[in-house]
C-alpha cells in the first residue's frame, strides 16, 4: 500500500512543481526578432574622421590635458569624468550650456548619437567638440597654447603640424568613438541568454516597453530617439527654443541615453533627480508641472511596478569604459603665430 501512495504522489509532486515554475516563467511576450532590434551595431566613423590609433590616441591626450582650457586648469575629463560613468557628480557643470547651468551628460556609446548637448545644438560629434570649446571661450582664437609636442602628433594622425580647433575636435571626436558599453545583463539577453535578466527584470522591460511608455522616447538600442520633448520638469531654461526659435519646443530637451544609466547620477539637464526611483516616481506622476505643455501623463505606477522599471533599468549597465590616463607632453608651449 505504502509503494502504491509513494508511486502515486510522486507524479502529483512533480507536475505540481512543473506548474509552479511555468507559472512563474510563461513564455516571454517578445519574440526573438523583436528583442534583436535593441542589439547595438557596429561603430561607425565618418569618413572625413576615420579611425585611426594615432588620431585616437592624440584624442586621449587632448580629453585629459587641462592646458586646452584659457586658464589652463579645465580638461573635458572635469565634467565627463570615466570613474563617474564619463559624466558630472554635480547637479550642474561649468556652463554646459549658453551660459544656462546644466548637467553634463555622459559620453559612454556617445557614437551612437544623433544630435547633441541637451539643446540639439550640434548634429555631430566633431561639430560639438569644436562648438562647445569656443562657447567656453578655451581658445585664444584658433589656436590654444599647447606643448610643441604635439605638433608631431598632428603631423602623425592628420598629415600636417597644424594645431586648430577643427583637428582637436576631430581626435578627441576620435577618441569618444571608443567609449562603448555594450556588456550589460540586458545585452546579453537580447543575444540570446535567457538567464541574464531576472524576472522582474524583464517585467520591468515589458512595462518600459508598454504601460510606462518609456520606450516612446528612449527608443532603439542606444535608448534615445535623439529628439527634444517637454517632460514637465520646473525650470526656467528655453531648451531647445534657443536653437529653433520654435515656440513650441520651449523648455523641450534631449532625451538623454540610459545605458551604463546607474553610474550616471544626477539625472535630467537641472541634475536634480539623485537616484533613479526618483526619476521613475517623477515620471509616474506625470511630471513636475502640469501647464498643458509637459508630455507626460500620469501613470500612477504601482510599488511593484516601480521597482520592476527599477531592475530593467539596473540591467542596463556593463562594465566601465575604462581608460589609463595618459602621459601628457611636457609643458613647452607653442609660440603664438
Amino acid at each position: 500500500m505504502n509503494c502504491i501512495i509513494k508511486w502515486i504522489t510522486l507524479p502529483f509532486i512533480i507536475s505540481s512543481f512543473a506548474a509552479a515554475a511555468s507559472a512563474t516563467e510563461a513564455p516571454y511576450p517578445m519574440g526573438e526578432e523583436e528583442l534583436k532590434s535593441w542589439r547595438l551595431s557596429e561603430i561607425t566613423y565618418p569618413e572625413s574622421n576615420p579611425y585611426q590609433k594615432a588620431t585616437e590616441e592624440l584624442g586621449k591626450q587632448l580629453f585629459f590635458d587641462p592646458r586646452l582650457t584659457g586658464d589652463r586648469t579645465l580638461s573635458c575629463a572635469a565634467c565627463h569624468f570615466p570613474g563617474t560613468g564619463w559624466s558630472d557628480p554635480l547637479p550642474y557643470s561649468n556652463n554646459e550650456g549658453n551660459g544656462m547651468a546644466r548637467q553634463a551628460p555622459t559620453l559612454i556609446n556617445v557614437a551612437f548619437q544623433k544630435s547633441f548637448f541637451w539643446d540639439g545644438r550640434s548634429t555631430t560629434l566633431e561639430s560639438a567638440i569644436e562648438l562647445h570649446l569656443k562657447e567656453l571661450s578655451v581658445m585664444a582664437g584658433d589656436i590654444p597654447a599647447l606643448p610643441k609636442a604635439y605638433q608631431q602628433k598632428f603631423e602623425t594622425a592628420f598629415g600636417s603640424s597644424s594645431v586648430n580647433s577643427t583637428n582637436i575636435a576631430k581626435a578627441i571626436a576620435n577618441f569618444l568613438r571608443t567609449t562603448i558599453v555594450q556588456d550589460s545583463a540586458f545585452d546579453r539577453w537580447v543575444a540570446g541568454d535567457k538567464s541574464a535578466l531576472s524576472q522582474s527584470a524583464k517585467q520591468g522591460f515589458l512595462l518600459f516597453t508598454g504601460k510606462a511608455q518609456c520606450a516612446t522616447c528612449h527608443s532603439g538600442p542606444n535608448f534615445s530617439d535623439s529628439k527634444f520633448h517637454n517632460t514637465g520638469l520646473n525650470t526656467l531654461d528655453p531648451g531647445r527654443f534657443d536653437v529653433s526659435g520654435n515656440p513650441k519646443e520651449k523648455n523641450h530637451f534631449r532625451t538623454s541615453a540610459l545605458r551604463q544609466i546607474s553610474h550616471t547620477a544626477p539625472y535630467m539637464h537641472l541634475g536634480n533627480k539623485h537616484d533613479l526611483m526618483s526619476v521613475i516616481e517623477f515620471y509616474s506622476r506625470g511630471g513636475d508641472r502640469h501647464d498643458g505643455n509637459n508630455e507626460l501623463k500620469e501613470l500612477n505606477l504601482t510599488e511593484k511596478e516601480e521597482q520592476e522599471l527599477l531592475d530593467f533599468l539596473m540591467s542596463l549597465t556593463g562594465s566601465n569604459a575604462s581608460v589609463v590616463i595618459p602621459q601628457l607632453p611636457a609643458n613647452d608651449i607653442l609660440p603664438s603665430p
